[in-house]
């Protein structure tokens, strides 16, 4: 099973790999974009607002220094620049998704024991037409 890799043209650090494969259970909750509610009447309203998101919630755990170094020179790159660009994800089923890092109020990769860092990144797929396909 191929491990999520990072790609992304003319940044230094793709493709990037993770050296492991994301903790179980994978979670990518679907996110519908509908506003719901209950009129005076008691009818139920529902406004449809456009797309439905679609997040990875990537959870590695015991990264080596090499390669928490390697993720952040990726996300920093002038070509991802954290959530400001787009890149490519693809997942443990060789399935590519036009992503970008949607949890950037709080990156914090905490140092375990052994040397080891762990990582925990939102990834939201990016909606690029009327039927909300991504890449």
């Amino acid at each position: 099973m191929p491990l999520p890799t990072f790609t992304k043209s003319g940044n230094s650090y793709s493709p990037f790999t993770f050296e492991k494969a994301r903790l179980l259970p994978l979670k990518e909750p679907i996110i519908p974009n509908q506003d719901v509610g209950i009129s005076g009447g008691g009818t139920v309203r529902v406004a449809d607002l456009g797309e439905a998101e679609l997040l990875f919630d990537l959870i590695i755990n015991r990264i080596s220094e090499t390669n928490r170094n390697n993720l952040l020179g990726f996300l920093q790159h002038s070509t991802v620049n954290y959530a400001q660009n787009t890149f490519t994800f693809t997942n443990e089923e060789n399935v590519p998704y036009e992503v970008r890092i949607w949890n950037t109020k709080q990156l914090d990769f905490p140092l375990v024991r052994g040397g080891f860092y762990n990582v925990k990144l939102t990834l939201r797929q990016e909606i690029t037409n009327a039927t909300g396909g991504g890449n």
